[in-house]
């Protein structure tokens, strides 16, 4: 697969493939044009050929080919591989654990089959019919949600499938029936109104059931097929998939009750996971559609943990996100019922940011008088990227600020705490934040100018023996943390022979994604244009230099003896090091 994605990357031409969307002009080596995934009023978007990349300066897109095709067609990797190759002319290998066509047009026969069954049997069934009129599921609701029943009887459904000519072991492998101890089968869904669950091509790919009378669980769905992973599925994208695309914001809720009551009420891009937490395949799934999320969860303690962990999981693909609890004790299905769908629409529109719904929590839970809040309140403001919003959040505390009575000496106190978590990291563990370029552009300006020539260097097939060299067997002679991140993802990509060719090549091999982005960056910096050898000799030079001051003034704070004092200045002065102080970029770094 990866000989595959090479030889497609080799053949597709990034500025011919991304010109389709957005009309570039060249910039140099590079391409510019209005970034098509923000209102991008001043050319802030690039591609550069060199690299196979692209990139946004305002609003932190970027990616290979693969991710333009991702993101620009709303597909995922598989469907954008598909259509890549075919525009390249490459033919993809089959691969070894595909299902059969044959078998998986079975299974869709099965799925289908069962589905039927399970909406024939609502209507002869009173306590189903009669639920769902206590749910307000009118007959058009059922009709569109495909809403069905499975019968309190132990194989009604295992017979009408093998009635139909289904295999009874295949349909155990979708879930639809399990086998008992001598061999025979029965149903896996019981007394339970049926909710069909389609991915968001619309294929039908698994059932959940709730539970009608007393029992537990109350819910039950399907577990992972050959048609249905649920880590990578929500309910009702199907319905939601045009409205994202266009209005670009999601509403997640908690269940298929509660899709469904927002959808009634208009708010048509709800959707929901699938007896499982929200978790990163989700997120990259809203992420093709979306730019927002709003989480719509209930107001109990239980909603509101799952709604702090839907903010990290998020905000870690780079999704904006807002809070919008219910009220309390309800839910938009009962809330539809009791007040009506204006009342679910505008509970779904009175979204709070995360730092608003954290700290509304942490005051709800400890006073301002208890060190603990301040503590917390701290690290939560500490954690965020949102300056605006963190300063917003200090002028409101500073006036309950305990220990000042002068409010502007209480925002000063605040700021240098929340500045002195920021420098160290957060106690309480940082959350993780979306990416953005104004973040990027701080770490690349984090590197010294010494190891920026090194890592431009690597561009240049003639430097990228020696520059790998360099970073595989002496990453100890970098200085900086973004540089030693990115020297150790280069030699785990490369652990045995450096890179060749340029950059497009191979750049998609180094992990994670946000050193692929300081290495897109890189090659942007002015301050390393033009690598020439004798630049790249005395950036490794000053580098080695630096690193042996550091290991001698390690050593110097240890307990030494006479003889190992005097070694120690001994190389301290073939170093011509005068006293083990840390040099000064601006007078021994001439690329500063």
């Amino acid at each position: 697969m990866a000989d595959e994605r090479d030889e497609i990357r080799a053949r597709i031409d990034i500025v011919d493939l991304v010109s389709q969307r957005v009309s570039l002009k060249r910039s140099g080596k590079n391409y510019t044009g209005l970034c098509p995934f923000h209102d991008d009023r001043n050319p802030s978007f690039y591609v550069d050929p060199t690299m196979g990349r692209y990139r946004c300066w305002s609003c932190g897109e970027s990616g290979d080919i693969f991710d333009w095709v991702m993101k620009t067609e709303n597909v995922d990797f598989a469907e954008a591989l598909q259509s890549l190759a075919q525009r390249a002319g490459v033919t993809l290998r089959a691969r070894s654990n595909a299902t059969p066509p044959s078998l998986r047009e079975m299974y869709r026969t099965a799925m289908a089959e069962a589905l039927q069954f399970f909406r024939e049997q609502l209507a002869s069934h009173s306590l189903a019919t009669d639920y769902c009129s206590q749910r307000g599921l009118d007959g058009a609701t059922i009709e569109e949600w495909e809403i069905g029943y499975a019968p309190n009887v132990g194989e009604a459904l295992a017979t009408h499938l093998k009635r139909k000519g289904i295999p009874l072991a295949e349909a155990k492998g979708l879930f639809l029936v399990d086998e008992d101890a001598s061999g025979g089968y029965y149903d896996r869904f019981r007394s339970r109104l049926m909710f069909p669950i389609r991915d968001e091509k619309g294929e039908l790919v698994a059932f959940g059931g709730r539970l009608l009378g007393d029992g537990h669980p109350k819910y039950i769905n399907s577990s992972d097929t050959p048609l249905y992973r649920k880590s990578r599925v929500l309910y009702g994208m199907n319905k939601a998939r045009d409205h994202l695309s266009k209005a670009r914001t999601a509403v997640l809720t908690e269940g298929y009750l509660d899709v469904i009551a927002c959808h009634r009420s208009g708010v048509k891009g709800a959707v929901a996971s699938l007896g499982t937490a929200l978790g990163e395949e989700h997120a990259k799934l809203l992420k093709r559609w979306c730019d927002q999320v709003t989480v719509l969860y209930d107001s109990d303690a239980a909603g509101q943990k799952a709604a702090e962990r839907a903010i990290d999981v998020l905000q870690a693909e780079g999704l904006r996100v807002r809070i919008a609890l219910m009220p309390s004790g309800e839910d938009p299905d009962t809330l539809l019922k009791t007040s009506g769908p204006e009342a679910v629409s505008k509970a779904a529109s009175k979204g709070v940011t995360p730092i608003d719904f954290r700290l509304s929590r942490l005051e709800e839970r400890l006073s301002h008088e208890d060190e603990a809040f301040w503590d917390e309140a701290v690290a939560i403001l500490g954690a965020s990227t949102q300056h605006l919003e963190v300063d917003r959040h200090i002028s409101r505390l500073a006036g309950v600020y305990p220990g000042y009575r002068d409010i502007s000496a209480a925002q000063r106190s605040l700021s240098q705490r929340i500045d002195s978590v920021r420098r160290k990291g957060s106690p309480q563990g940082q959350r993780p934040v979306s990416r953005a370029a104004p973040e990027h552009r701080a770490v690349q300006a984090a590197l010294l100018s010494h190891e920026l020539v090194i890592f431009r260097a690597l561009y240049e097939t003639s430097f990228q023996s020696f520059v790998w060299i360099a970073v595989v067997g002496q990453q100890e002679i970098f200085a900086t943390q973004p540089a030693i991140e990115l020297a150790q993802a280069i030699a785990k990509a490369f652990p045995s022979e450096p890179p060749t060719g340029p950059p497009s090549g191979w750049i998609h091999r180094i992990e994670p994604e946000s050193m692929r982005v300081l290495l897109t960056d890189i090659a942007q910096d002015l301050r390393a244009s033009n690598v020439l050898e004798d630049t790249l000799i005395d950036a490794i030079g000053f580098l080695r230099k630096q690193a042996e001051q550091r290991k001698i003034r390690e050593e110097r704070q240890g307990e030494r003896s006479q003889a190992e004092r005097q070694e120690i200045l001994n190389r301290l002065r073939r170093l011509n090091v005068e006293e083990p102080s840390e040099p000064k970029d601006d007078e021994e770094d001439p690329f500063a």
